[in-house]
């Protein structure tokens, strides 16, 4: 019952942050002595380039509104509302949207192999050290990815959506290889004005040469996109199931994206179920902000989760674990992300400290 209470504390705190957030920038942008247009130039700017497509519809109809949207935003309006079905009218399901991608990919990975990530650990007075056949391999990764998604509407503002995507990687290094595979459906239903409801499937298959598995995960989500004089937010309650590899759990989420007129904000809290006898998710707070240099979008992303339950050794098992990344656009179809991971356990076996780099050639928008 304890717990109960602290996990729907957390969601109202969360709960009361964003409202608090909304509340204070919108006070604060009174103060602004930068003209309304300005600002809503800057937010049509930003929801290009950070912003999910139903909060970048709202905005470009904030904008249509006040007579400030130009010819090309009218355009990438129009085009949203076709790949959302908001023309369809009526008759047999309609293909609305079809995109593809092939694209190189070069990262570094601090975990080829799926091994243990801490090469030995002090218990107790004993060192226990793995083995060298079992000790996770980091390296350069070249390799491929390709993705796929297609809409059919079948009625105005609802349809189903199927995607699905893979990568193969390999390390020169050490001459052993990687990939990943997923497959989604998802049921994207307008309720009334800017309400939505999405029902999600997906299965995600990864193998490497120490491990391998399969994760499915079936979730609802209500969405809720709301527009304010110089702002717009997207809020989201989604609840999901987890199952496969060892990760049985259902877990609660709260989420908001924002666009203001100089940045865009995200923060998510996911909650998890505990299980007796597992080490599952017990919350994890993500976040991160998303600003312009010249017409470049720049991001910072910070994380923090904590996951318990089970034991190691004897010993009661709780992780937590931080990361911190940056990222932005080389050019047109090309990013960079790179990122530090800390993970410190009671279990000396899970305290690590990894850095990713990804580039990446191309994305499915």
């Amino acid at each position: 019952m304890r717990g109960a209470r602290r996990r729907v504390g957390r969601v109202l705190g969360l709960a009361c942050l964003i409202a608090a957030t909304v509340c204070a920038n919108g006070a604060a942008a009174q103060g602004i002595a930068a003209s309304g247009a300005a600002g809503l130039a800057d937010r049509l700017q930003l929801s290009e380039a950070a912003a999910p497509e139903r909060l970048r519809l709202r905005i470009h109809a904030q904008a249509l509104a006040a007579g400030a949207l130009p010819p090309r935003g009218l355009a990438r309006m129009r085009a949203d509302m076709v790949r959302q079905g908001h023309y369809f009218d009526g008759g047999p399901p309609a293909l609305v949207a079809r995109d593809a991608v092939v694209a190189p990919m070069l990262a570094w990975d601090g975990n080829i192999n799926g091994g243990v990530l801490q090469d030995r650990f002090v218990f107790n007075g004993l060192i226990f050290e793995a083995a060298p056949g079992v000790r996770a391999k980091a390296g350069l990764v070249a390799g491929g990815s390709v993705a796929g998604v297609t809409r059919h509407a079948w009625q105005t503002g609802r349809l189903i959506e199927l995607r699905g995507a893979a990568e193969l990687g390999w390390s020169p290094e050490h001459r052993i290889g990687r990939a990943d595979a997923l497959v989604s459906a998802c049921s994207q239903n307008h309720l009334r004005g800017w309400t939505f409801l999405d029902l999600c499937g997906t299965a995600a298959r990864y193998w490497r040469e120490l491990d391998q598995g399969t994760a499915y995960q079936r979730s609802a989500g209500i969405v809720q996109v709301l527009a304010a004089e110089r702002s717009a937010h997207q809020l989201e309650l989604r609840a999901s199931r987890l199952s496969g590899s060892g990760q049985d759990q259902t877990r609660l989420s709260l989420s908001s994206d924002s666009v203001w007129s100089r940045l865009a904000s995200r923060a998510e809290l996911t909650l998890g179920q505990p299980r007796e006898g597992a080490t599952l998710l017990d919350h994890r707070l993500d976040g991160g902000i998303t600003w312009l240099m010249g017409d470049r979008p720049v991001s910072l992303d910070l994380s923090t989760q904590v996951l318990q339950g089970g034991a190691f050794l004897g010993v009661p098992r709780r992780d937590r674990v931080s990361g911190v990344s940056l990222s932005t656009r080389l050019r047109p179809g090309a990013s960079i992300r790179v990122g530090v991971i800390d993970s410190r356990s009671t279990a000396g076996i899970a305290n690590y400290r990894q850095v990713t780099l990804d580039l990446r050639l191309d994305r499915l928008r």
